[in-house]
């Protein structure tokens, strides 16, 4: 039966996974052969009574299983050496005989796992290996990055030019969400005409990544009502909260990185590659505002944002919710 493991960037992977629902074997299936789990809440048995269920009045039944691999990070069976059967086993806990099980499903069944990023190292990645056509997509940065946009404009039906690209890339980063959106308003901008470095000047703006900065100060300073009022806004802009968290935890990542380096002494030219910063305005704003706090506040309001990024994840936690608690979170005491 085929299997398919699709993780990475939360642009690509859904895209990924829409070109393969467009394959022969998955096009169109009726609703009744299609099924969507939550894998953060799935169990085995189910799982495999769903996928050993022969399809109804078609050839095929196509069973979507997202964030499942998600939970089991964290959990090492031996780094890079090939862990022996007891370790996998204890590291998989209810998930042992999922690889075991796959073969066995009949061939009319097509199993996609999606997710995002995930370390190599996760056990039940490594255990699906051997049995599925695993498809990791990372967010691609330096040339790669550049080589996207370039595709990306020409599906949309433009061209761009190499410093255009440079400069874009420069503002937004490699958000490929915000990027897609940028290259929409360029393209209908210039009409057919090829973007320009002037192009993305006039229509790119940082408003985005100022809210950003600013959300993240009033949160470290314990502002409650203005954190919550800009992550708001934040979330107004036509983002989803997931979204919106994720974008704070980028920036509180930039800081803690930025405030450990300056901590130890790295020298100015160095922190862009420290923190990996390819933006001029992003470097800049990043290393004012780490010069403003601690390591020990910057790590703090990192380490809730994690907590609450997997609360979220795992379904522990509504993204709304999550939002508002990382606002109005405080320390119980002092820290140093």
């Amino acid at each position: 039966m085929p299997v398919h493991v699709l993780y990475g960037d939360s642009y690509l992977v859904p895209r990924a996974l829409a070109q393969l629902e467009e394959t022969e074997e998955t096009r169109d299936l009726f609703d009744s052969n299609r099924h969507r789990m939550d894998g953060s809440q799935l169990g085995l048995p189910d799982l495999l009574n769903v996928c050993n269920a022969i399809p109804f009045m078609d050839s095929r039944r196509m069973v979507l299983v997202e964030g499942l691999l998600t939970r089991f990070e964290g959990r090492r069976t031996g780094g890079r050496r090939r862990e022996s059967g007891g370790a996998a086993s204890a590291s998989l806990g209810g998930w042992t005989g999922l690889a075991d099980a796959i073969p066995m499903m009949p061939d009319s069944t097509v199993l996609v796992f999606t997710d995002g990023s995930v370390a190599n190292g996760n056990p039940l990645l490594r255990a699906l290996n051997d049995v599925a056509k695993v498809q990791a997509l990372p967010t691609p940065n330096g040339e790669r990055l550049a080589r996207w946009v370039k595709s990306s404009v020409e599906e949309k039906g433009g061209s761009i030019s190499p410093p255009a690209i440079r400069s874009l890339t420069d503002m937004v980063g490699q958000d490929l969400w915000a990027l897609d959106q940028e290259l929409e308003k360029l393209c209908l901008y210039t009409q057919g005409q090829r973007i320009e470095e002037e192009h993305v000047s006039e229509m790119v703006h940082q408003a985005r990544e100022a809210n950003i900065f600013a959300a993240v100060d009033a949160m470290i300073d314990g502002r409650q009502g203005l954190a919550l009022e800009l992550l708001q806004q934040l979330k107004q802009d036509g983002r989803d909260t997931t979204y919106v968290v994720a974008m704070v935890e980028r920036q509180l990542r930039l800081l803690a990185l930025a405030r450990n380096a300056m901590d130890e002494g790295a020298p100015q030219n160095d922190l862009g590659r420290r923190i990996g910063a390819t933006s001029d305005f992003v470097l800049r704003k990043t290393v004012d505002q780490a010069r403003r706090h601690s390591f020990a506040d910057i790590t703090y309001r990192y380490e809730r944002l994690l907590e609450a990024d997997l609360a979220i994840k795992t379904g522990r936690m509504e993204p709304d919710l999550a939002l508002e608690l990382l606002a109005a979170d405080q320390p119980a005491q002092p820290r140093r």
